[in-house]
């Protein structure tokens, strides 16, 4: 079974979604540690990680609105 454009766009921006929100989890779960550690080292390392996250969401992000935006275009066209 062949998948229309408009299918196949939609499920990316599904999975982009669910990589967002997990990507947004990750971010909190940072954060909460971040509040709890204590040594100099592993606060350092945690921030790292952090700003990584946060790139990587803004990365995903770009590529879902894109999708979202190719979606549209689609069924706008009733491809």
């Amino acid at each position: 079974m062949k998948l229309e454009k408009r299918e196949v766009t939609l499920n990316e921006a599904d999975s982009l979604k669910d990589m967002f929100y997990m990507e947004k989890t990750l971010l909190l779960a940072y954060g909460d540690a971040l509040e709890r550690a204590q040594r100099k080292e592993v606060k350092a390392v945690l921030s790292e990680l952090k700003k990584e996250t946060e790139k990587e969401m803004a990365f995903v992000e770009r590529r879902l609105q894109k999708s979202l935006s190719r979606f549209l275009e689609i069924a706008g066209n009733g491809d």
